[in-house]
């Protein structure tokens, strides 16, 4: 795949002033964020424990809005 990244002129002077290769900057630039992006959409492998864990910490404070499960249940069926 090739891709067509346009740097500004003045962008290209400062880092070409600064004895930067703008070209390499951008390849090194887009590797890292498709490194970063990779990691990121990773699946996090948890140990059973820290799993349940976690369950049990997002369900605090999560009600039925005064319903009983078999009300909820209820709700379900025509």
């Amino acid at each position: 795949m090739n891709v067509t990244l346009y740097i500004p002129d003045e962008l290209a002077e400062r880092l070409s002033a600064s004895g930067a290769n703008p070209e390499h900057l951008a390849l090194a630039a887009l590797n890292q964020a498709a490194d970063e992006f990779a990691r990121a959409a990773a699946p996090v492998r948890l140990m059973p424990a820290e799993a349940a864990a976690r369950i049990r910490a997002r369900r605090k404070g999560i009600t039925l809005g005064g319903l009983t499960i078999k009300d909820r249940i209820g709700e379900g069926r025509p």
